[in-house]
């Protein structure tokens, strides 16, 4: 249920700053309302940061209040459940089922008449879960509302045009009657699908661009923040001075940001640091190059330069970044990986707090959660030696140094002992689970295992 729009794991969920995205906010108000099957699927795509996560959460949650709300889906890339397909259709029928009262005794037929749904293949689920109960389901007086947001951080590009394909398909044959928002960055893949003469009559076209009101919508973020801020330090007996920011250092900020809110939100989480003085904090921002056609690229750079630069620091944020195995980790999980005394990568990160969510320290009721990317952007930039130059940890030597770390956690006793050797399918795997205490590094372990067991030539699964 992580990918739900009120789930616990996305608190503090994004949204639409008060005051801001009215008009489109409205539009899509309008559209949600419209029972024509000519506008059936919403294509809402904009830039990396633009704020699409934000206005999909807003939509969701004003469909929920109002009692229209059908079923949502955030797609998070990397993430084990948020991050692939299979949860998909499983996760929408559920919600479908119960928010619209009508498919709650289709959804539950389909379920009870296979009880194996949830390992079928992605059209199979579609069929049972969503077009099967559709059409056994009695008229409904409004379409429910699906919020599909971030379909580009779903798996890989194959698999985000099958769901496309999917959805065009039912809905040109009249099998899927409810309206579909779907939230992306503009990737040619999807402009391929979307963009054709099949979708021309069911999906419309909401482009988030640098425009006017983009621009307003910043200075109105950025104005209020800034107050917000200014107001507790006031509170706190700290006078920031009259009046902080001034007016040109405001729009010198809306400027840089292109339209763009990831800029903007990432300044005052920033500049927001109740370990520094929030002037020299700004102060510090307004000093990168004015001349850059790469404003976000020198704010994230000038975000790194608070940290130690060196090795172990890129260790630790290779860690974080890397997430192709199985998932992200959180801070005990990378001291342990990396052999690190216990609690150097929770106060190595303190410092990008703007950037990374790092979670509270584990304890017996707290559920342990992973180091979280605030936006992809960021894990682009780490990833792409062009931009983040020095800061790149997608180097050789990263990756052979985490090889070599998950080599030193398999041989350390009592793996060593215990592990190499069993030779019964499932022991080595069942021998882990009693072993490694950390279910993210076990899925690690399993890889290698794996990994050196094919070189040995043994099967282990």
């Amino acid at each position: 249920m992580e990918a739900l729009h009120n789930s616990g794991e996305r608190f503090p969920e994004p949204a639409c700053h008060p005051g801001t995205r009215t008009s489109l906010l409205e539009d899509l108000r309008r559209w949600s309302l419209d029972t024509s099957p000519d506008s059936s699927l919403l294509w809402l795509h904009g830039s990396a940061g633009a704020g699409k996560s934000a206005i999909a959460q807003q939509f969701a949650g004003d469909l929920h209040t109002q009692g229209r709300l059908g079923a949502t889906f955030f797609f998070k890339r990397g993430h084990p459940t948020r991050g692939i397909w299979n949860r998909l259709f499983t996760t929408i029928s559920y919600q479908l089922a119960t928010y619209v009262s009508e498919l709650l005794l289709p959804i539950g037929q389909a379920v009870e008449s296979d009880k194996l749904i949830v390992g079928r293949s992605m059209a199979a689920q579609f069929q049972r879960l969503l077009v099967d109960p559709f059409r056994n389901a009695p008229a409904l007086q409004l379409p429910p509302i699906l919020v599909l947001d971030g379909l580009d951080e779903c798996q890989d590009r194959e698999v985000q045009q099958q769901i496309l394909r999917l959805l065009i398909n039912a809905i040109r044959a009249r099998q899927l009657p409810s309206r579909i928002l779907i939230s992306s960055r503009p990737e040619p893949h999807l402009r391929e699908v979307l963009e054709t003469a099949e979708t021309s009559g069911i999906c419309r076209h909401f482009e988030l661009s640098a425009d006017a009101a983009a621009y307003e919508n910043i200075r109105t973020y950025l104005r209020d923040e800034f107050s917000r801020i200014h107001n507790e330090y006031r509170a706190r007996g700290i006078d920031l001075g009259g009046v902080w920011p001034a007016p040109e250092s405001l729009e010198h900020l809306v400027h840089k940001s292109s339209g763009v809110f990831i800029y903007a939100a990432t300044v005052i989480r920033f500049v927001d640091d109740e370990y520094s003085h929030p002037v020299d904090r700004l102060d510090s921002v307004l000093r990168l190059d004015p001349d850059s056609t790469v404003p976000l690229d020198d704010l994230y750079t000038q975000i790194l330069s608070v940290l130690p630069h060196n090795p172990q620091q890129l260790r630790i944020l290779h860690a974080t970044w890397r997430k192709g195995i199985v998932s992200e980790m959180d801070p005990e999980e990378i001291d342990l990986l990396l052999n690190l005394r216990p609690g150097t990568s929770r106060l190595q990160l303190r410092g990008l707090h703007s950037l990374l969510e790092v979670p509270t320290l584990r304890t017996l009721l707290a559920i342990p959660r992973p180091v979280a990317f605030l936006h992809a952007s960021f894990h682009d930039f780490l990833g792409d030696k062009r931009r983040s130059r020095s800061w790149c940890v997608s180097q050789p030597w990263l990756e052979s140094d985490h090889l070599y770390c998950m080599i030193r956690l398999l041989s350390s006793p009592p793996l060593t002992d215990s592990v190499w050797t069993l030779h019964a399918p499932g022991a080595i795997f069942e021998a882990l689970t009693v072993l490694v205490p950390s279910e993210h590094l076990r899925g690690m372990c399993r890889v290698g295992v794996e990994a050196c067991a094919k070189a040995r030539g043994k099967s282990v699964s």
